[in-house]
């Protein structure tokens, strides 16, 4: 999760967003706070049987990492993964 994490940001900054340095750290506190019994949306579709939104999650971060030159390894394992049917 941290390294999806980091991946996202660094291709964030690279489109000019201002994110903390501690974003991974924030997000992750985040998650741990929520309900045992709560599920990732992806997550939802997958066992709901929608199509999931992983083209617009990680895709596009995968997608924006090869124009900035940023290496995206979990993000594209994580595309390549939930294209599984």
């Amino acid at each position: 999760m941290r390294q999806i994490i980091e991946e996202t940001a660094a291709v964030g900054r690279a489109e000019g967003a201002l994110l903390s340095p501690d974003i991974a750290d924030q997000i992750i506190g985040i998650c741990r706070n929520h309900p045992p019994d709560s599920i990732n949306s992806l997550h939802a579709d997958r066992i709901t049987g929608r199509p999931m939104e992983i083209d617009l999650r990680n895709g596009v971060i995968v997608e924006r990492g090869k124009l900035y030159g940023i290496p995206t390894p979990y993000n594209d394992m994580a595309v390549a993964l939930l294209k599984i049917d």
